[in-house]
């Protein structure tokens, strides 16, 4: 998740979201309670002791509640999280991408870009596939070299134009001198 906070205050022009770490809590939560419900039943077993009332509300009441929370929380969470994140990037000044445009298949992960221009992309197609955090280091590199590549074209472009223009000038000289 902090991954998730970083990606969003940097100034980087793509970045990756992953819906499913909202899942984590709760999965954590759940997996604990159902580690320790397992080893409760073993232990019972081992005993070979028969269940009662007694032991059957203590169960419900320590173990399935919990994991019926747990299990609720799951959605809840990931509702709530991913509406916060989805909040915090728009307020950054990111775009999200359309579901077809980038990370097609990956139904958890979503781009989210401040030029809607970079999801049409063909570079950026290329190098954003799995949803990786580090896709979205690997896109601003080629975007920077995409700059600076335009900048050095409009540079010669420029160099070129003085030149020219240098040239159009001595040859106005020699013509007015003739």
């Amino acid at each position: 998740m902090k991954i998730q906070f970083e990606a969003i205050q940097s100034s980087r022009q793509l970045i990756i979201h992953s819906s499913s770490y909202a899942f984590l809590l709760s999965s954590v939560l759940f997996l604990v309670f159902f580690l320790f419900f397992s080893f409760y039943m073993v232990v019972f077993a081992i005993r070979g002791k028969i269940a009662t009332k007694k032991h059957k509300k203590f169960v419900i009441r320590c173990f399935f509640a919990p994991m019926g929370f747990a299990f609720v929380l799951a959605f809840v969470g990931h509702f709530a999280i991913n509406s916060y994140y989805r909040q915090q990037m728009s307020a950054n000044g990111y775009q999200r991408c359309s579901d077809t445009t980038l990370l097609l298949a990956r139904v958890t992960y979503s781009a989210w870009v401040k030029d809607p221009v970079l999801c049409h992309d063909s570079d950026v197609r290329r190098i954003v596939r799995r949803g990786h955090w580090d896709e979205s280091f690997k896109v601003e590199q080629m975007l920077q070299q995409r700059n600076h590549r335009e900048e050095a074209r409009l540079e010669r472009l420029e160099r070129e134009a003085e030149r020219q223009e240098a040239r159009r000038r001595q040859r106005e000289t020699l013509a007015t001198e003739q």
